[in-house]
């Protein structure tokens, strides 16, 4: 084949094929070729080390079968189960996925999505940063869709799916309150820097407020507390002569809350009671199993997938939105 670059033609001659043929390989369009033809493919391809030049399908219109997913933070067990949701169906219909983190950044959000764009991803699936319009228009600018996840972007223009978190944990709360707990302790993260902290800190001061029941308040971050210094902070400030209920609302703090209060477990659920979000793969096995308000995550990541390849296929010729209700895994740790 010579010692330039590996042409789509030349890998049509080696394996006997025509160019239709191994463009419809490298397109995930397997239903139209032969397993022979397809492993003749596969082999010359494999051989050369070819690759597509994604750069050339962009400008000549033809789809890279790529799909971009934007991530605030990827670190997580919440973040595995959107890519689990999102690729099971993206590989269904031949789509591979790029992951993209963001870190909660901006110029980072930015500089990913012109990265995709240039790469020529077929569309994106983005949780967004507070950025979330210009970046909308950035990609739709392109000629490209996009939906976004886990964001409560009530905005008819645009695609966008969420779970229900203020509704679940409003339910959540009330029902604890039914259940006799009188003190409420709200452990979360700055709840100012993304919109869905915002939304599960107001489904859980709407419940309180509205049966005239005060609440207290403890920040939290990825490095402090400690657990020593949340041990602490329990021993002094929660009070045993009244039922406490610990809320926690952020997934990652949880199991960092769980430890501080192992030495009040004798405690629990009669006076002091735990409620957190998602950790289902983990929360059943503690003593006590923890309460959570529980997210359909893969779902969202399916759904979210599923929207954007309707737009992709012309399906959809208006944007959708749509809303997944919540749960709540009623364990050991409360009432």
């Amino acid at each position: 084949m010579g010692t330039g670059r590996v042409t789509i033609a030349d890998i049509a001659g080696a394996a006997g094929t025509s160019t239709a043929t191994v463009s419809n390989y490298l397109n995930g369009k397997w239903d139209k070729l032969s397993d022979k033809t397809r492993q003749r493919i596969a082999a010359v391809i494999r051989d050369t080390g070819y690759a597509p030049n994604a750069q050339a399908q962009t400008l000549s219109g033809k789809q890279s079968h790529v799909i971009a997913v934007l991530i605030l933070d990827n670190s997580n067990i919440w973040a595995g189960q959107i890519f689990q949701g999102i690729e099971r169906v993206a590989l269904s219909h031949g789509y591979q996925t790029v992951i993209c983190n963001t870190d909660f950044n901006p110029e980072t959000e930015s500089m990913y999505v012109e990265k995709m764009l240039s790469l020529g991803a077929d569309g994106f699936i983005v949780q967004p940063t507070s950025n979330f319009k210009a970046v909308g228009e950035r990609i739709k600018r392109a000629g490209r869709p996009v939906v976004f996840y886990d964001c409560n972007l009530y905005n008819l223009e645009s695609s966008w799916i969420k779970t229900n978190l203020y509704d679940g944990i409003y339910s959540a709360i009330a029902t604890c309150v039914e259940r006799g707990y009188q003190d409420f302790l709200a452990i979360a993260a700055n709840y100012t820097a993304m919109r869905t902290r915002m939304e599960r800190f107001e489904g859980f001061a709407d419940a309180l407020t509205a049966r005239g029941i005060p609440y207290q308040t403890l920040e939290i971050s990825h490095t402090a507390p400690s657990v020593a210094a949340l041990t602490e902070h329990f021993k002094y400030k929660l009070n045993p002569a009244r039922k406490t209920l610990v809320f926690v609302q952020n997934q990652w703090a949880l199991g960092r809350v769980y430890q501080a209060l192992l030495p009040m477990a004798h405690l629990m659920p009669q006076q002091i009671g735990l409620l957190g979000i998602n950790n289902s793969d983990w929360t059943c096995l503690t003593t006590p199993s923890i309460s959570t308000v529980v997210e359909p995550v893969r779902e969202v990541g399916q759904r979210a997938c599923e929207m954007l390849l309707d737009l992709l296929d012309g399906k959809a010729g208006t944007t959708h939105q749509e809303i997944l209700g919540c749960e709540t895994n009623w364990l050991d740790s409360t009432l």
